[in-house]
């Protein structure tokens, strides 16, 4: 088909039009100048000026009344006919060109500071960390980065997602962290696995990126584009911290990752410490205070000043801070060296404190009661355990056999899963394990009279919860509402009975967990909450990744609660170096403790307590230490 001149005229003012607004600002300031050149010959050539200077002064009036309509009124009244036509032919096109001009320009700046309320200009910052994804946990990630910061004058941290708006986010930072401390928090709205959204948030400047998503899937995607830009962008100190929560997903992750991130596989970690904490009373709070950056974390620093010494006195020469391993010359971390494992030169010591820098070795070793210690250590055989699952996880293999290998031959396991679970039946019908055969049952788990026909008196029980991926907030919050009716009907059962039953439930909110505390249950596990401190620790430092892996794997040294009487003397006040070194002969760490108030009939879980205070410990009381078995 042939084209017309007017349909190519056409075709070419789509184009100008659809170019921007550059674009258009140039095609009306060219027509103009069109305009205004065109009167002023007229004009030339009906007037016959007599100077040179008649085009210019021509093109100088018409200028003054296309810009200026009022320019008009003040034309002489002997002007010629020719020029007043010409000068209102250019006022009328100034009108209507500068009117759209302007509206040109308004719209332009309106539409750039949407842009800036939508998050879409680039963070200039240095040293940054970057967080892609607002998923479960973001606001416990922002509270641990604010609060790792403090100790610094200026730090910069970037959220970035697609799935709220930037100055919504914006919003809920201000109202849930009204003082940001010594942290800038800058939100940006983006895909987390586009290139060009990434690139605003300057990954070639940052230290530290963390992936928030909500599915494997998009993690995994994710660390590719992060991959790509970092490599790119010759960023070789920064690093990915992500988690994932499929296990048959991690390989693909680490291989995607290329050796720039540390991958948490969220499945084992949060079965391991839901196993612990069921044969353990109180051991969330212990793992929380490993994770957080309240209260005491480990730090890797250098300490010549103890070269020559072994590994079992070491703990007498700090005060305030517990030496749990060390980072040796060639960058290996070892958790809980051998008891006669000596100080290298280029060593650095892995420490258990409150805060950097504050870990002073002492000139000389602190004084303890070398008669309060008991020459052996009672190691009591694993005991017959009854344990009581309530609800399905995916986890539940997982937690069922950790607890399995702790336990003795002959152990009682009833597994209650309620109707709109029973599509796992077969697969929990076909579980085995060494030490303990599972009876399943299916019922109503949220009601009275079935639970009363469940719990028993000494029993462990263990209530989780039925995840999966890209749960919403109000699913979450669902399914903790359904987890607190359970644990009310426990406690109500317990009072009314008088059984002595040991409660661990998992959460999805940390919100959750103060309401939950009138429940009276021995230990939560918020597992979105410990893995997003597990996040921020290691964003912070690389290397508490591998020392994590070992306290939580199954290999290196794990976290114990053992009776304190096992180790020394009870009729007598003892400080705390005496109780670390009791630990230390028999190649454990004392982290801590956990205290009995009969008073009170309730326990205290202390860790890292300074070492010169003295305590007088009883039959109720506990060690918490790192030790290999």
């Amino acid at each position: 088909m042939k084209k017309s001149n007017k349909n190519k005229f056409r075709y070419w003012f789509d184009n100008q039009m659809s170019a921007g607004t550059g674009a258009l600002i140039r095609l009306l300031t060219l027509l103009a100048l069109i305009v205004i050149v065109v009167v002023a010959v007229i004009l030339l050539l009906t007037e016959g000026p007599s100077s040179p200077e008649g085009f210019w002064k021509g093109f100088w009036i018409g200028l003054n009344h296309m810009l200026d309509p009022g320019n008009l009124n003040g034309d002489e009244v002997g002007n010629t006919v020719p020029f007043v036509i010409g000068m209102v032919i250019l006022t009328f096109i100034g009108v209507f060109l500068t009117s759209t001009l302007t509206g040109i320009i308004c719209n332009a700046i309106d539409e750039k500071v949407h842009e800036l309320q939508r998050g879409k200009s680039i963070v200039v910052e240095e040293n940054h960390v970057v967080v892609l994804g607002t998923s479960g946990g973001i606001y416990t990630i922002i509270s641990e980065i604010i609060g790792a910061n403090e100790n610094q004058k200026k730090e910069a941290m970037v959220i970035m997602d697609d799935r709220i708006p930037k100055d919504e986010m914006d919003e809920r930072v201000r109202q849930r962290f009204p003082d940001t401390k010594t942290t800038r928090v800058i939100c940006r709205y983006g895909n987390i696995s586009d290139f060009n959204d990434l690139e605003m948030c300057s990954l070639d400047t940052c230290r530290s990126i963390i992936i928030n998503a909500e599915t494997d899937f998009q993690t995994i995607k994710c660390i590719l584009a992060v991959v790509k830009l970092l490599k790119e962008s010759g960023n070789k100190n920064a690093y990915l911290t992500a988690v994932i929560k499929d296990e048959h997903n991690v390989k693909a992750a680490e291989i995607a990752a290329e050796g720039y991130a540390e991958i948490l596989n969220f499945k084992d970690v949060v079965s391991r410490i839901i196993a612990h904490a069921g044969r353990n009373a109180g051991l969330s709070v212990v793992y929380t205070d490993l994770f957080d950056n309240d209260g005491s974390e480990f730090y890797i620093e250098d300490h010549p000043g103890v070269v020559g010494q072994s590994m079992k006195d070491l703990n007498l020469y700090f005060p305030v801070s517990t030496v749990v391993g060390v980072k040796d010359a060639t960058g290996a971390i070892r958790i809980n060296p051998e008891p006669d494992y000596v100080v290298q030169q280029g060593d650095k010591l892995i420490l258990f404190a409150e805060d950097d820098g504050v870990s002073k070795p002492a000139d000389a070793p602190a004084a303890f009661d070398q008669d309060a210690i008991l020459p052996e250590i009672r190691k009591e055989a694993p005991e017959v355990s009854n344990l009581l699952i309530l609800g399905y996880s995916k986890k539940l293999q997982s937690i069922l056999t950790e607890e399995d290998a702790y336990i003795a031959p002959g152990s009682g396991l009833t597994i209650a899963i309620p109707e709109e679970q029973t599509d796992h039946l077969e697969e929990l019908q076909a579980l085995t394990f060494r030490n303990m055969t599972p009876n399943v049952v299916v019922c109503d788990i949220y009601n009275h009279l079935e639970l009363e026909k469940l719990v028993k008196d000494g029993m462990g029980v263990i209530v989780l919860v039925d995840t999966k991926e890209n749960i919403t907030e109000e699913e979450a919050e669902q399914k903790d509402e359904k987890i607190l009716m359970t644990l009310l009907q426990l406690k109500h059962l317990s009072d009314i009975k008088g059984l002595r039953i040991s409660v661990t439930s998992e959460m999805l909110r940390v919100e959750n967990q103060e309401l939950a505390q009138i429940t009276e249950v021995n230990d939560f596990v918020v597992s979105n909450n410990l893995m997003s401190l597990m996040l921020c620790q290691i964003c912070q430092t690389r290397e508490l990744k591998e020392i994590f892996d070992e306290i939580l794997s199954e290999e290196g040294s794990e976290i114990y609660v053992r009776p304190a009487r096992d180790y020394i003397r009870l009729d007598r006040p003892v400080n705390i170096y005496t109780a670390g070194m009791a630990a230390a002969r028999h190649h454990e760490v004392l982290i801590g403790y956990r205290k009995y108030d009969p008073k009170t009939d309730s326990a205290t879980i202390v860790t890292n307590p300074p070492k010169a205070d003295l305590v007088k410990w009883n039959e109720q009381d506990f060690f918490i230490v790192l030790a290999l078995d």
